[in-house]
């Protein structure tokens, strides 16, 4: 059974998966379909094309009818749903129906929710679930007990009392609900809730650097459109250093979430990665928009669709805060010795 690892890469398959989704996610992405979903209209169309050439599968094991790709392969896919900011729940899609795989259940017929509940003590009350009102069934990775194991609860959305909650910044529907007080939990053989995690805050990550990507390259492109005082703004010395730094912040990101993806269980990387991502959104957010002056806050203009989905990702899956704690707990458990390789390692 796969379990999302890079055991199944190689380059010229993660490329072939990016082409795929690249032109696939181009097509149905439409400015229209993108701003028609901001009500809380589900995207049927873009669903429809995603699930029929068989993305949700990417990393359910060959033998269970998926792909069977690796995680890279995933992430490839998932930045080119970040760069078109697609406006429906692919990494929900493909890490749920990974996670069905685990407790042997079969690929889910129609979207999903994705939630984590971290902690000994399992909430009665979930909260801003995004995509639930959409979804088919939520599904819920929880703690087994005191242990680092994991387990999953399939819900049937039918089964709950879903109420709308306030939408996060992306636009994305969300809804609270109270769980069942009686769940039929599944145990996940293989995997544990940390390495579960990782694995998601790395997907929703790669998604944020399609999304980076796109800034960089409309702001770039901006500078040399856009004439003031006789010249284009490209060539004044204070809009190339912000360019400068948009594009080191995005770029260093991009190393460091590869690195991670290639070990996913080096928990150190993965949760310098995820730190690194928050700051580099908090600057592609704030250099896009002030090269682009009062355009880019415009509605008609396509920047703040990915600069408002850089805002809710880099809190799911694990908060800027919680990844750095992770990361402060890592070295504080290190010898003297220990600090510089650590440091140098990531």
């Amino acid at each position: 059974m796969n379990d999302m690892s890079q055991d199944n890469d190689n380059d010229n398959d993660t490329a072939q998966f990016a082409d795929m989704a690249e032109r696939l996610f181009g097509d149905i992405a439409t400015p229209a379909r993108i701003e028609s979903a901001e009500d809380g209209t589900f995207a049927r169309a873009i669903w429809t094309a995603v699930e029929e050439v068989g993305i949700g599968l990417a990393l359910v094991p060959e033998g269970a009818g998926g792909i069977g790709a690796g995680l890279a392969d995933a992430a490839a896919i998932l930045q080119a749903a970040g760069r078109h900011a697609l406006p429906v729940p692919v990494l929900e899609l493909i890490m749920g129906n990974a996670l069905l795989a685990l407790v042997g259940r079969e690929p889910a017929a129609g979207p999903l929710c994705l939630l984590f509940a971290d902690g000994e003590a399992l909430p009665t009350r979930m909260r801003g679930a995004a995509w639930a009102a959409a979804s088919t069934q939520v599904l819920v990775v929880a703690r087994a007990g005191t242990g680092a194991g994991a387990r999953l609860a399939v819900l049937p959305t039918s089964d709950l009392r879903l109420q709308d909650s306030i939408a996060d910044a992306a636009a994305e529907p969300a809804s609270d609900f109270t769980l069942p007080p009686a769940i039929d939990w599944l145990p996940i053989d293989g995997m544990d809730f940390d390495a579960l995690l990782r694995r998601a805050a790395l997907l929703r990550g790669a998604q944020m650097i399609g999304a980076m990507r796109w800034c960089l390259e409309r702001t770039t492109a901006y500078a040399l459109e856009r004439r003031q005082f006789g010249r284009e703004i490209g060539k004044f010395q204070v809009v190339q250093q912000m360019i400068a730094e948009l594009a080191s912040a995005v770029v260093a990101a991009h190393a460091m979430l590869d690195a991670a993806i290639a070990a996913p269980d080096d928990r150190v990387t993965v949760a310098a990665a995820r730190s690194r991502l928050g700051d580099a959104a908090d600057t592609v957010f704030a250099l896009s928009h002030q090269v682009h002056g009062a355009i880019g806050f415009s509605y008609e203009y396509a920047l703040h669709f990915r600069t408002r989905r850089l805002m809710a990702w880099r809190d799911q899956f694990g908060s800027v805060p919680y990844w750095r704690r992770q990361l402060a707990a890592a070295f504080a458990g290190c010898q003297a010795d220990e600090v510089w390789p650590l440091l140098a390692g990531t």
